[in-house]
């Protein structure tokens, strides 16, 4: 059945009417991120020759559970005035922040051309897998004798300067986490001599430095973050002042620092269309700004601004030799799937991960995953809200991920072992040119393995070949009673063959956004812990991560490992699913797999 739906433009009341309009009921998640009162705290933003710098006095670190107890700050009031209208291949504050909550870049090849970088705490020991031990070194953090870092420069008081990133440009930063938010942060772009941005880096990566506020900045079970872009045409250097911090365990002083910072490099020919970051570039983007901190804390993209007709996924029971098929034409020249939305009343687990989700578009199948892995947690159900995933308190699983295709995609529910289970729901569909730039949707999952933890391994989770993005990855992790923490390995991600990782990590939890093994669950529209135990390490674990800002480019392939580092000799069961986009042909190991 079809149903034609006409929202109209970009407004709140439209985006509540046609949310009306679908027959799923959906629970819209707001994310709390944590802010922290800080003592004889100034915080004041000077615009002069071009930078930001934030004045501050003395704070004190506040200890955990006031941090999960603040509210997030408000967003600042709506900016009045005419809009900035971006030039024509422009990259600066004002584009990138328009890629923020809009999944729709995604969907296409980037334009322009960029790669994807870290810069982290790594153990620098950790050279090649043929290292045997010291390829899985475990001492991912900054001290005063093991620089983990990019360099420690002498400063002029006597102190130092501790550099976390030093990229040649042109790029842009898209995301800084830590675990142990210490000093003061300065971000220098293009060779200037003050910092462009300057702040407590404990107060700003929480939330408490407008316009950085949640969830641009938040803490999620204890990892600090922030998503922001901040664009160099030449070089960028972030450096802090200080590695000291209060551990979390003690609340003695420590001198460990981890860190992550990601960032893109684009091609020397796109320099000269790059707008670097600065307080006039945040005042010219505070319109964009605004807008997508607010669709960020509703964890809902902008309303689509096109016509879309829906299409039912009839309601029916689904067995072993009666699948249930949706069959569905794109409207002339191509289209896409804008939502897709099922619902069952099944809830035991073990039923659930052996109902098989499958999609083709025009006949190529790209997506092959148990029905509630799809959908970022497993292998039962867990109500979490995020960008592109949401599963609801009602049991209600939305996804936003768009599926282009150019005549026909086919949706498929199938059972593969006795026992039936209802489904119904829709789809949304919208007409959308099939271009050479468009990307298929792709979602893979590695199934449940049984791995020993000793000897330390790299566990594979898959490898695509092609030309598209990564663009997120959601991990199930059953650890035994009575052990310790699991998550201490790194991801590995080598992009088009690399001999060592693109992305190198600092541990399980930091990729995912939090930090020192965390069992608090918790939702960001950017990532999420959805299920962990309730005490202490023994249990079911998962968690997700969306790469929304921060996509993962590949040219012809992308290998994604995940290192197997318990504290204890035992086993775990794992099993994880990729989310990807890829021109049509592309190709994966994750169907010999299943």
């Amino acid at each position: 059945m079809r149903r034609r739906l006409t929202p109209g433009k970009h407004s709140r009341a439209a985006r509540r009417a046609f949310l009306r309009a679908l027959p799923l009921t959906e629970v819209g998640a707001r994310t709390t991120i944590a802010a922290v009162r800080a003592k004889s705290l100034l915080i004041g933003a000077a615009a002069t020759a071009g930078f930001v710098v934030i004045a501050r006095l003395t704070m004190f670190p506040p200890a955990h559970d006031e941090v999960a107890a603040r509210a997030p700050l408000p967003l600042p009031s709506p900016p009045t005035g005419p809009e900035a209208v971006p030039a024509a291949g422009e990259i600066s504050v004002l584009t990138l922040l328009g890629e923020m909550a809009d999944l729709m870049h995604l969907a296409r090849l980037p334009r322009p051309q960029f790669a994807a970088g870290q810069a982290a705490s790594t153990d620098r020991r950790s050279r090649s897998p043929d290292d045997g031990e010291s390829w899985f070194a475990n001492d991912d953090f900054v001290t005063a004798t093991q620089a983990n870092l990019v360099r420690v420069e002498p400063r002029a008081d006597g102190g130092k300067r501790y550099v976390l990133l030093d990229a040649r440009g042109p790029g842009a930063v898209l995301r800084i986490w830590t675990a142990t938010p210490v000093g003061t942060l300065r971000v220098h772009v293009d060779n200037q001599e003050q910092p462009v941005l300057e702040a407590p880096m404990a107060a700003l990566l929480r939330g408490d430095v407008p316009p950085f506020v949640a969830p641009l900045a938040h803490v999620t079970a204890r990892g600090h973050n922030l998503y922001f872009p901040i664009p160099y045409r030449s070089r960028c250097v972030i450096t802090t002042d200080d590695i000291v911090s209060p551990d979390p365990f003690t609340g003695k002083p420590t001198a460990k620092l981890y860190y992550q910072i990601g960032y893109r490099s684009y091609g020397a020919d796109q320099a000269a269309n790059v707008r670097p970051f600065s307080a006039g570039e945040l005042a010219r983007g505070a319109h964009a700004l605004h807008r997508t901190a607010t669709l960020l804390r509703s964890a809902m993209p902008p309303a689509p601004s096109r016509p879309v007709t829906m299409v039912d996924v009839a309601s029916t029971e689904v067995e072993p030799g009666k699948p249930s098929i949706t069959t569905i034409s794109a409207p002339p020249g191509g289209g896409r799937i804008t939502q897709l939305r099922l619902a069952t009343a099944e809830r035991a687990p073990d039923k659930l991960r052996a109902t098989l989700l499958t999609i083709s578009f025009d006949g190529e199948e790209t997506i092959r995953a148990p029905l509630i892995d799809f959908f970022g947690t497993g292998p039962g159900v867990a109500p979490y809200a995020s960008l592109p995933l949401t599963i609801a308190e009602d049991g209600a699983l939305t996804c936003r991920f768009p599926m282009p295709f150019r005549e026909r995609a086919e949706l498929r529910i199938a059972r593969q072992t006795p026992g039936a289970v209802d489904i119904r729901g829709d789809l949304a569909i919208e007409a959308a040119p099939f271009v050479d730039d468009t990307l298929l949707f792709h979602a893979g999952w590695r199934p449940r393995h049984i791995v020993r933890t000793r000897p330390f391994r790299d566990w594979h989770v898959g490898t695509l070949q092609g030309r598209g993005q990564l663009v997120g990855m959601s991990l199930n992790v059953e650890n035994a009673a009575n052990t310790a923490w699991w998550g201490e390995g790194d991801e590995k991600i080598y992009v088009d063959g690399a001999p060592f990782p693109t992305i190198f990590g600092t541990g399980t939890e930091d990729y995912f956004g939090y930090a020192w093994s965390s069992t608090e669950v918790f939702a960001h529209p950017y990532h999420g812990q959805t299920r962990a135990p309730a005490n202490g390490f023994g249990g079911a674990f998962s968690m997700n991560r969306f790469h929304v800002s921060d996509p993962i480019p590949f040219d012809r392939s992308l290998r994604f490992d995940f290192e197997i580092w318990h504290w204890t000799d035992t086993a775990i069961a794992i099993d994880a699913t990729l989310y990807w986009y890829a021109r049509p042909g592309g190709r994966d190991d994750f169907h010999d797999a299943n």
